[in-house]
């Protein structure tokens, strides 16, 4: 779905770079541990046949290091059939390496392909076992190196081997076997976090939806309700016996209409802003043409536009309701700002019906009001319904100073 999104393009080649850089490091490293192997393993004081065992072995490891690093790039998990190179490499160095410990001691050279091969098998099991396959790679190599170092003092090497130069090549080989995770992490690292930003996308798309939804049935409820309202008076009270009236209603339909149209583009452009005097008023209207008593008191000059709008909305919503859901006969509209410094809406109507569940307005109301801090009451006392809206005056300023 977002593949024609700008940039995709993009992050989809800087995966295949990433990907493509750690195969080539992988890659490097093997043919330098080799190229050590070879170069620091062969003694002259050795029997030919094992030189030649040990190179043998040697080039069938590389061969096998090579062929299992595209393996290390798919592997999220164990050891399966995608694995099998590394499974082998690992038998191969292996026995290279108890070649080399065969009296007289071959020298710590021959173990840089078995450490490589112990750094791949980290890469491809699961968590802490990775740990556990350098340990007992690095295990295998030192125990091993020391017991033939003091069975035969007089190791077989290119050169004359001192102990600085024995902690140096064993010093390497520990490096050599953390180098193959390292680059797998990285990459693992980066194939993550674009999987979160994927996720992070899907979400702020499916954030939109809800608000665009929660604002269409804010709008479209209102102005359907009204409609409704206005049509069934025009019907049945208004068109046989007072036409000019019943005239007037049709053209408030017919206006009303309009400003829904207007409303749903508005909402679609994402510019529709509502001053919630107007909204008072409005609501205060519609409930007095619904034969009831409406008082509509707003008393908060200094209130911000974002927190209006966030009013003007629980106006539109209270009002709704109170001609769905309820028999009203009275009705109460007040804004004010507490001394407890709370911008609080309270809405008030007689002939309340039995509690709904399962709606959508107060719920997508409460979303909106928490966001800023604030909440969402409701409470009935006899037929008495009340719901109260609270935010808080300092979240009210600090919310339209982040958007100024």
């Amino acid at each position: 779905m977002t593949d024609g999104l700008p940039g995709t393009s993009r992050r989809a080649a800087d995966l295949r770079w990433m990907r493509a850089s750690t195969a080539v490091t992988l890659w490097v490293l093997v043919v330098t541990a080799a190229f050590l192997q070879l170069v620091l393993g062969p003694g002259g004081g050795a029997d030919g046949l094992r030189q030649v065992l040990l190179v043998v072995l040697t080039v069938v490891s590389v061969v096998l290091a090579l062929a299992a690093v595209p393996s290390l790039l798919r592997t999220t998990g164990g050891v399966s059939e995608r694995n099998m190179w590394v499974v082998l490499l690992l038998v191969v160095a292996t026995a290279t390496w108890v070649v080399a410990l065969l009296p007289p001691f071959g020298g710590w050279g021959w173990g840089f392909l078995l450490v490589t091969a112990g750094g791949m098998l980290s890469c491809v099991v699961p968590r802490w076992w990775s740990l556990a396959a350098i340990l007992g790679t690095l295990a295998v190599l030192t125990v091993g190196g020391a017991l033939a170092s003091q069975a035969d003092p007089t190791p077989v090497v290119s050169t004359p081997v001192d102990d600085g130069t024995t902690l140096v090549v064993v010093s390497t080989l520990v490096v050599v076997t953390t180098m193959p995770l390292s680059a797998v992490w990285v990459l693992r690292v980066v194939l993550r976090l674009d999987e979160a930003r994927r996720t992070a996308s899907d979400l702020a798309v499916a954030t939109e939806r809800l608000r665009f939804a929660t604002d269409l049935h804010d709008i479209q409820g209102h102005h359907l309700q009204v409609i409704a309202l206005k049509g069934e008076l025009a019907e049945r009270r208004l068109l046989a016996d007072q036409p000019d009236l019943a005239a007037a209603e049709l053209a408030d339909i017919r206006a009303i209409a309009q400003a829904a149209l207007d409303d749903t583009r508005a909402v679609v452009n994402d510019y529709r802003t509502v001053t919630v005097a107007v909204e008072a008023r409005n609501a205060a209207a519609v409930l007095r043409s619904a034969d009831i008593r409406c008082e509509a008191q707003i008393d908060v000059p200094d209130l911000p536009a974002l927190a209006g709008a966030v009013f003007a909305v629980a106006i539109r919503e209270a009002a709704t309701n109170i001609l769905r859901h309820s028999r009203a006969t009275e009705a109460s509209l007040e804004l004010v700002l507490t001394p407890e410094q709370e911008y609080r809406l309270t809405v008030t109507n007689d002939g309340s019906g039995p509690v709904r569940t399962g709606g959508t307005g107060l719920s997508g109301l409460t979303e909106r009001v928490t966001s800023w801090d604030g909440t969402v009451s409701t409470s009935r006392r006899s037929d008495t319904f009340t719901l109260v809206v609270r935010i808080p005056a300092r979240t009210a300023a600090l919310q339209s100073e982040v958007v100024r």
